[in-house]
């Protein structure tokens, strides 16, 4: 059997598509619910008031910041969910027993993960954003604004942003160590893989505070933060460590005792 065959992997792909598809509805239903409860407290069209340029202005910056950490808390704790639908024995063999590599099927879930659920999302952001202008329209008698546009206004009004290809580089090494995570804990994955998140990045900048402390009393040396691109180097080193370990332990879920990672 070849290593990655197209039609092989569009097979996986759609039969994976089908098997998630109440996830994906669960998810695009859910934030749609979420981001029109949003609308409500942000936007003051539903309040019947009228907004000026200032005013949108400063909502522009009211609503992009949360949205932003948001979505990245989310898209993280959805990466989690990487073999969501194979805690059970029979699923297990299901997937086992398919025709295909485990290159074929572990690509799949990435894209679903990674690129599908996102997705998800985004549609149904748009989706509550049509419907809380038409609200907004019918309460503020014509006036409405659009959480979309405001999401992209963000770039003229907030202070610029790292390149959109660093950015990416960064989301890809965050959704790597969310799916190592969720093939490393299969219980309460997401929860486990936020907590050690968290505490290696307090362990990393601890250190780096006594570091700089250390070289500021006993040399002559200075840390000093430029651009180069040595930060898309470290994405890029993170994400394919991540993606090649949990690489290694998809394609071992049918040989190893995994009641270690059941805690």
């Amino acid at each position: 059997m070849a290593q990655f065959d197209l039609d092989r992997f569009g097979n996986v792909m759609s039969r994976l598509l089908v098997i998630r598809q109440r996830n994906i509805s669960v998810i695009f239903f859910t934030f749609q619910i979420i981001f029109l409860a949003f609308a409500m407290f942000v936007i003051p069209m539903f309040s019947g008031k009228t907004i000026d340029d200032i005013g949108y202005r400063q909502l522009v910056i009211d609503t992009v910041g949360p949205l932003r950490s948001f979505s990245l808390f989310v898209f993280f704790v959805l990466g989690t969910f990487f073999i969501q639908d194979l805690e059970g024995h029979q699923q297990r063999i299901n997937e086992l027993m398919l025709p295909a590599t485990n290159l074929e099927k572990f690509v799949a879930r990435v894209l679903l993960v990674v690129v599908i659920y996102p997705l998800a999302i985004c549609a149904s952001f748009i989706a509550a954003d049509g419907l809380q202008q038409l609200i907004s329209m019918i309460i503020a008698h014509g006036e409405r604004m659009s959480m979309v546009v405001a999401y992209f206004d963000a770039d003229t009004y907030v202070s610029a942003d790292s390149p959109l290809w660093t950015k990416a580089l960064s989301r890809l090494s965050i959704y790597s160590i969310a799916i190592y995570g969720g093939l490393l804990f299969r219980k309460l994955a997401w929860l486990k893989s936020i907590v050690i998140y968290f505490v290696v990045n307090i362990l990393f900048l601890i250190g780096f505070f006594f570091l700089k402390l250390y070289l500021y009393e006993n040399t002559d040396y200075e840390i000093v933060f430029i651009e180069n691109p040595y930060a898309s180097l470290i994405s890029i080193g993170v994400s394919l460590l991540m993606f090649w370990s949990s690489y290694k332990i998809y394609t071992r879920l049918q040989v190893i005792n995994n009641r270690w990672r059941n805690i």
